[in-house]
């Protein structure tokens, strides 16, 4: 009995380490710019017109080897988003200093990791999802199955004016 104890402890293990999903994405960081015109429009009748609020959206994404990740489909509180994946060169990354001039949040890959950019717009017709998305999923064709890493959070980073 005891032996047969001590041999399920021992298969379980390997058989949970089988059963994961071979998913390559080791990390993934969502970030987005809000970017308002800042002169108030106006019709033809002199009314103001509300400004339009522009979203830009992007993810960093940690990927086991070299090879181009293939997605599937990237969701933002279940809205479709078209994305187009760049290769990051090196890999440190400060998303920030698209932008402005800082020393803050850098993204480093692991050895034998890459990093990749993965650059959304909205599909035709469809609004960009609101700001801080709590529900982000991407979906990445493998190897026979699709693996889904999901995100909790988004950052907002400054962008230039906007005139």
């Amino acid at each position: 009995m005891k032996q047969l104890l001590i041999s399920v402890l021992l298969v379980l293990p390997i058989l949970i380490s089988v059963a994961q999903p071979k998913c390559k994405i080791k990390k993934a960081y969502a970030f987005y710019t809000v970017s308002v015109p800042g002169m108030q429009m106006v019709d033809e009748n002199g009314n103001p017109i509300p400004p339009q609020i522009d979203i830009t959206r992007f993810i960093y994404l940690e990927w086991s080897g070299l090879k181009r990740p293939e997605i599937e489909t990237v969701l933002y509180n279940k809205k479709p988003l078209l994305a187009t994946v760049t290769a990051v060169p090196g890999s440190t990354v400060n998303p920030e200093s698209e932008f402005v001039n800082t020393n803050g949040f850098k993204i480093t890959a692991s050895k034998n990791n890459s990093l990749w950019k993965i650059d959304l717009q909205t599909v035709s017709g469809s609004p960009m999802p609101d700001q801080n998305c709590k529900n982000i999923i991407i979906k990445i064709k493998g190897t026979g199955k699709t693996c889904a890493f999901k995100l909790v959070n988004e950052r907002q980073i400054m962008t230039l004016p906007r005139y």
